[in-house]
Formats: structure tokens, C-alpha cells, sequence
């Protein structure tokens, strides 16, 4: 299926048809499409857990009727967060009583209950609280989410994205060790047909968006009403295993409008935890103020160029002012990128996810309040180059089949060393040529996109 066809036509499920069971090949599949997120450093820090048995499944079943009790914690006073790159909004920053969005959360709850008693496996992602997880752990598990929901769906299925359950109630149950955090849940299932409304429908654009600076709101239905542009028929496995981070960009070629608006479309479909404006995205396409940003973005002291070389930047920020959906907030950006990502790759536009950027100063620039938390932006432009695949960890290796350490699939054994550091190193120096199971040819050939098929048939 076209990955715009996806975006445009997905929504969340409310009840599942009973008694449908998911093969195994096709359960692979959707762990294949997940692992092929982008990764901080490759690090891949995720983890995923298939349950499909029934006394396992209960106990997430049961975890989602608990619910999450961070939601229900109560501070006579807040703290104040600290918004640096490793925040985590916590107890400490929230009070229950005060919730804005308390009605809103038990609505879409209700909703969880009935697809977990009717799905037909739960996938459950969590991420190492080593190296990198800490940082971008919970942004990336967001972007391994929309992975799965797009094949799923591919694959004529659909998913109940799940954030408000008893974490700890499963960390117990399923003996998942303490330097490992859940995030997440996906109910897989066939969708029984409901009246649901369509994601992108739920939300208004002027909602969300604003354009280069805070609250600086613009008509973007204007933006449809432009020339012609290249959309090409772009398959959602293509996207998923195609799509490149990419550090060299052509700097005299901009994006027009209704590109732009094709990319806030796209971020429109992620499944939000409530459909509310607990997140903004301000799109950029300002060139002062994109290289104010580019001069603030620095891995340790060394600037990371390819910033300043883009016409256009999403700036993605949540607020923090005691609202329960914060808690889950670094997932949805994660998610919201990772279909801009994708969408914009299926239209010929490069792009990278950057997570090393100086946020306070970021926020001065734009005029972002100071509760709001801006955990990522993506960098967006016409690519010069066109990269080989970063080889992707087994599945073996990271999936786990209704019990922890119980691989889904034998792990394919080399010579590769048990260090992680070591394994990143070797990973890197592996001819990048590989394959999937999720199609027949090799990952990154190109065949539907001109300006990235040009890029690699030059190589």
C-alpha cells in the first residue's frame, strides 16, 4: 500500500474482530518495520516484547485496566522542571488535581480497555537506560511505533497505541530487568468496523502549527493552492527501509508550500495520546532564524554544518505546565518526526533528526515559553548525497517472544563481540548491502524517487 494512502486514511481503533490470529512471519514483519527507526548513533536502544499467549496476555490486559498511577499523583507543590536535553517529565512535576487534561485521558482510556480485551497480540517497546536511551530512548521507541502502526496496517491489520498502563505492574510480572524502561503498548488486531474518524480529520493544523516563531499563526490552507509538484507512488516498506538520514544538502533548492503542507499533514495522522495541543510544532523556513539554530547545534564543540544548509526546519515542543499527557510526550514527538521523516523521503526531500542542539537558546530564538520542552527537531532540504544503510541489529537479538530472553527467531552468530561499543564499530565496518524481510531487494535500492535513485546510481 502508498504510504500516502496510510497517512491519509488511517485511523485509531476502538474494538477489534475477536478470535483473528497473526502469524508469525507477519508478527516479524511488524518488528522489522519498528527496528528500522532511526537510531541516535545506531544504538538501537529498544527492546521488543511479543505477547500473543493467552496467560501473558492477561497480565497486560490487566496492567492497561490498572492504569498508569503516575496519573494520579498529587503535590502540594511542583517542581519546576529542568529543560535540558535529558528531561523527563515526572510526579515531581505534576499534580493530579490540577490536570488539564484529566477527561480527555479517561475518555481515550476507555477505548484502551476494549481493544486490549479483543487484540490479537500486544507488541510492548522499551528502551535500555544506558548509553544514549536516557537521551533519546522514549523519542526514538515514538518513531519505532509509527513504524509498526504503517506496516500493520500494510499488512491489513491496525493498532491500538496504548500509553496510560501499570508500567511497573508488568516490569514485575514479565521479569523485565530494572536498566530497561516500557513505553509503550500496541493492541494488534483486525479492526472491526466502527465510525471512527479519521486521524488527520481530528486535528486542525492551525492547532499545532505555528511558522517561525511561537504563536505566529498562518492560514496554511493557502498553502494548498499552489503549482504543481512531484508526489511520487511510494510504497510504506520503501519508506520505512529507504529513507536516509542525510548530513549534505542542495543549498539552493527550496521546498514549496504545498510540500510543506503534505509534511504537516503527514504529522496530523500520529495517534496522539488525546487529540489536544499539549504539543506545538513550529515549522521554520525563515533563513536567519534556521542558521541562528544552526549556530546553536554542536555535537560537544564541533557544529554540525548540514543545520545550516536546509530550507526548512520542524521544531517540535510540549508543554510541561502539570498536563498529564506529558508523560508521554517524548513518544508522540518521536512519532510526529518519524512521519514527517517518511512522508517527506516519499516526496524526494532529505532529511535528519537531530537531538544535539543548544535548547535554551533555541527557544530565545523563537520565542518559545519558558514550560514548554522542545526534546527534538528535524532538518528538512534537497539532498546531495545519498548514504549506504546503517546495519540494523538481528531480530533475534532484540525481540522477545511472550517471556523475557525468549528469542522470536535463532540468532544469527558472528564474530561481532558481546561490547556494545565494540558492536556499534563492527556494525558500522559491515558492508551496508542488506536485506529484509519485509520485501525481495536489497535496502536502499531506490527505484520510485529520482532525486534519490540519481544520488545513488552515481555513486
Amino acid at each position: 500500500m502508498y504510504l500516502k494512502q496510510i497517512i491519509n486514511n488511517w485511523k485509531s481503533p476502538e474494538l477489534f474482530e475477536k478470535k483473528v490470529s497473526i502469524d508469525k512471519n507477519n508478527i516479524l514483519k511488524l518488528i522489522a518495520a519498528a527496528h528500522w527507526a532511526p537510531s541516535a548513533e545506531n544504538q538501537q536502544v529498544w527492546k521488543f516484547l511479543v505477547v500473543d499467549k493467552k496467560k501473558i496476555k492477561e497480565i497486560v490486559k490487566e496492567s492497561v485496566n490498572k492504569q498508569d498511577p503516575r496519573l494520579s499523583a498529587t503535590k502540594h507543590k511542583i517542581e519546576k522542571p529542568i529543560l535540558n536535553a535529558k528531561f523527563v517529565f515526572s510526579t515531581e512535576n505534576f499534580d493530579a488535581l490540577k490536570d488539564k487534561y484529566k477527561d480527555f485521558i479517561e475518555d481515550s482510556h476507555k477505548n484502551d480497555i476494549r481493544c486490549s480485551e479483543t487484540a490479537s497480540l500486544f507488541i510492548i517497546y522499551i528502551h535500555s537506560k544506558r548509553f544514549l536511551g536516557n537521551t533519546f530512548g522514549a523519542s526514538e521507541i515514538g518513531a519505532a511505533v509509527i513504524n509498526t502502526i504503517i506496516e500493520s496496517y500494510d499488512l491489513g491489520y491496525n493498532c491500538r497505541w496504548i500509553r496510560n498502563f501499570d508500567r511497573k505492574y508488568l516490569i514485575e510480572n514479565l521479569n523485565i530487568p530494572d536498566n530497561y524502561i516500557i513505553d509503550s503498548i500496541l493492541a494488534v488486531g483486525k479492526e472491526k468496523e466502527s465510525k471512527n474518524i479519521l486521524e488527520i480529520d481530528k486535528k486542525d493544523l492551525n492547532d499545532f502549527f505555528y511558522i517561525n516563531a511561537w504563536e505566529n499563526i498562518y492560514d496554511f490552507s493557502n498553502y494548498q493552492n499552489q503549482q504543481d509538484f512531484n508526489d511520487y507512488d511510494v510504497e510504506a516498506v520503501d519508506a520505512i527501509l529507504d529513507r536516509r538520514s542525510i548530513r549534505d544538502f542542495n543549498e539552493e533548492k527550496n521546498i514549496p508550500p504545498n510540500i510543506k503542507y503534505e509534511l504537516m499533514k503527514a504529522a496530523m495522522m500520529v495517534p496522539l495520546t488525546i487529540s489536544k495541543q499539549y504539543i506545538k510544532i513550529v515549522m521554520i523556513d525563515d533563513s536567519d532564524k534556521i542558521q541562528q539554530i544552526a549556530n546553536n547545534s554542536k555535537i560537544v564543540i564541533r557544529r554540525q554544518k548540514h543545520v545550516q544548509q536546509v530550507p526548512l526546519i520542524f521544531v517540535l515542543a510540549y508543554d510541561c505546565s502539570n498536563n498529564s499527557p506529558a508523560f508521554y510526550a517524548e513518544g508522540d514527538t518521536g512519532a510526529i518526526i518519524q512521519n514527517i521523516l517518511l512522508r517527506a523521503h516519499s516526496l524526494g526531500i532529505g532529511s535528519c533528526w537531530i537531538g544535539a542542539f543548544n535548547r535554551e537558546k533555541t527557544k530565545n530564538i523563537l520565542n518559545i515559553p519558558e514550560h514548554w520542552h522542545i526534546p527534538t527537531l528535524a532538518i528538512l532540504g534537497y539532498p546531495n548525497d545519498y548514504p549506504p544503510p546503517t546495519p540494523r541489529k538481528d531480530l533475534g537479538k532484540i525481540c522477545y517472544y511472550n517471556k523475557w530472553k525468549n528469542q522470536i527467531k535463532n540468532r544469527k552468530r558472528s564474530l561481532m563481540p558481546s561490547s556494545h561499543f565494540l558492536s556499534i564499530l563492527f556494525r558500522r565496518m559491515r558492508n551496508g548491502e542488506q536485506k529484509s524481510i519485509l520485501r525481495e531487494r536489497k535496502v536502499g535500492e531506490v527505484e520510485e524517487i529520482p532525486e534519490f535513485k540519481k544520488l545513488k546510481e552515481s555513486e
